[in-house]
């Protein structure tokens, strides 16, 4: 009974191995990371990520320039003129100075309201009689001083707030959609951090599993030769187990492949070094199980509506163009513009009598003007509102389009993690019991009641059985992560915080 014994033993340790066997891929450097590493090294790398950021910072600068249209304007305007008459008219000669300082500020109206403050000297040239009452040449000097109020009110196109206020309010939401779809960015990009890193876990647990039931088919295979020297078995029951090795050694090669490829595909996606020394990535291992919370299918819907940050930066964007529209149906307006000025003026021979004057005896000037300017074609006009007006239906249908999808992708990443829940409960118990049967075969097979066609068969279920289990945690990970970055608890959870 020592030879049965010995092969029981063999299928117990070959199974528990398989749980703790590391992978060892020759003439590879695997490096060890975890999760939280590679998306640090992600986050810090990635262009995607980079280029939001870029964008971000372009929408708040596209905001500043907007908000300068309430800026307040200081200017100053000095001029002179010299008219030298012809010798036939003499009197004709003048030269003048004047000197003007102006505020401004544009009002919420649409209006600017300015004050200014001007002097100006005018000499001119005349004919005068002296005592004689010969005529003589004479000049006349007058200098004037005056403050003025100046308003200039459109009463159409660009008046009131809607009209002055709709390129900082549409540069705002501009901003804020810049800013959501830079955190959505970043959430894509954890979300395929994440997948794709769960995925080189399954790849190397997948791995672990075929050279662990590699490893079973080569100890059956050893116990085979040993029962057919001992003449307990016919020879042809070799057969069968040297098949299975050449089965499962091409398994072993497609699982060693998949594992180059998922991990050199993090190591793209992640920015981490690729070279002849820096292929494989080694993750943290597949968890036996998971901790999942109730998840209600309405509940979740609407918490991703809620939290969505595409949606959230679609819904800015229709703003920003529902903006832009009521801008060009003020735009359409015919020009109709009011100038008003009035302020008190002073005049005297001399600089100080005219301030004089200004403060003590002023006069006043009033002046008022309208402009109209009215376009007959009006094609700008009507182009500028059917532009705007397509702006706006477009972004309605793109967020309603983001809407739909969002709620397909919510629902489905609940559905797989409710049925991937079931599959890992189930599989731990097929595990179990498949553990059970491959001992069980064992035995039949060493008192002679089973072949090694129904031993291979069992390990092949207790394979399977462990693929199972890992593909059903993996799936789990994975429409986790997927969930984390429709809420937006993808980013909290690593640690992300968008600036």
């Amino acid at each position: 009974m020592s030879l049965p014994i010995r092969g029981v033993l063999a299928v117990i340790l070959a199974l528990a191995r398989v749980a703790h066997a590391a992978p060892d891929v020759p003439d590879a450097h695997v490096d060890e990371l975890r999760l939280d590493a590679v998306i640090a090294v992600a986050v810090r790398q990635s262009p995607d990520l980079e280029r939001a950021r870029i964008d971000a910072d372009l929408a708040r600068a596209q905001l500043l320039r907007a908000e300068g249209s309430e800026d307040t304007h200081l200017g100053a305007r000095a001029q002179g003129a010299l008219v030298h008459a012809s010798p036939t008219d003499p009197s004709s000669s003048s030269d003048s100075e004047a000197v003007t300082v102006l505020a401004s500020r544009t009002l919420p109206t649409g209006g600017t309201l300015g004050v200014s403050a001007t002097g100006d000297r005018l000499n001119i040239a005349t004919v005068a009689l002296d005592a004689n009452k010969k005529a003589v040449a004479a000049v006349i000097s007058r200098y004037s001083a005056g403050v003025a109020v100046q308003l200039t009110q459109p009463l159409l196109r660009g008046a009131g707030a809607t009209a002055f206020e709709a390129p900082i309010r549409q540069a705002a939401r501009q901003r804020d959609a810049a800013a959501l779809t830079r955190e959505a960015k970043a959430r894509d990009l954890m979300v395929s951090l994440v997948q794709a890193y769960w995925e080189v876990a399954f790849a190397w647990q997948q791995l672990e599993v075929r050279r662990a039931s590699l490893d079973l088919a080569r100890q059956q295979l050893d116990y085979t030769q040993r029962a057919i020297r001992a003449e307990k078995v016919a020879e042809s029951e070799v057969l069968a187990v040297e098949e299975a090795i050449a089965t499962r050694k091409q398994d072993v090669i497609a699982a060693e492949q998949l594992l180059y490829d998922q991990s050199l595909a993090l190591r793209q996606l992640a920015g981490l070094e690729i070279g002849p020394e820096a292929i494989l990535v080694k993750t943290e291992a597949l968890p036996p199980k998971v901790n999942a919370p109730e998840l209600e299918m309405a509940a979740v819907v609407r918490a991703a509506f809620e939290h969505s940050a595409e949606l959230a930066a679609l819904e800015a964007s229709r703003h920003a163009a529902e903006i832009g529209e009521a801008a060009a149906d003020n735009a359409a307006k015919s020009k109709l513009d009011l100038d008003l000025s009035a302020g008190p003026v002073g005049a005297a021979a001399t600089p100080g009598k005219a301030l004089s004057s200004l403060a003590l005896h002023p006069g006043y000037t009033i002046t008022g003007s309208l402009t109209l300017d009215h376009t007959i074609e009006r094609r700008t006009e009507r182009g500028g509102q059917g532009v705007a007006h397509s702006a706006v239906l477009t972004a309605k249908i793109t967020e309603r389009d983001a809407r739909a999808r969002l709620a397909v992708r919510a629902t489905r990443a609940v559905q797989r993690m409710k049925a991937a829940l079931a599959s890992i409960d189930l599989g731990t118990e097929a595990i179990g019991l498949a553990e059970q049967n491959v001992t069980a075969e064992q035995r039949r097979f060493e008192l002679g009641k089973s072949t090694n066609f129904d031993v291979l068969r069992r390990q092949d279920e207790l394979e399977q059985a462990r693929l199972r289990h890992a593909t059903a945690v993996s799936d789990y990970l994975i429409a986790r992560a997927d969930l984390d970055g429709l809420t937006g608890e993808i980013l909290g959870r690593y640690g992300i915080v968008m600036p």
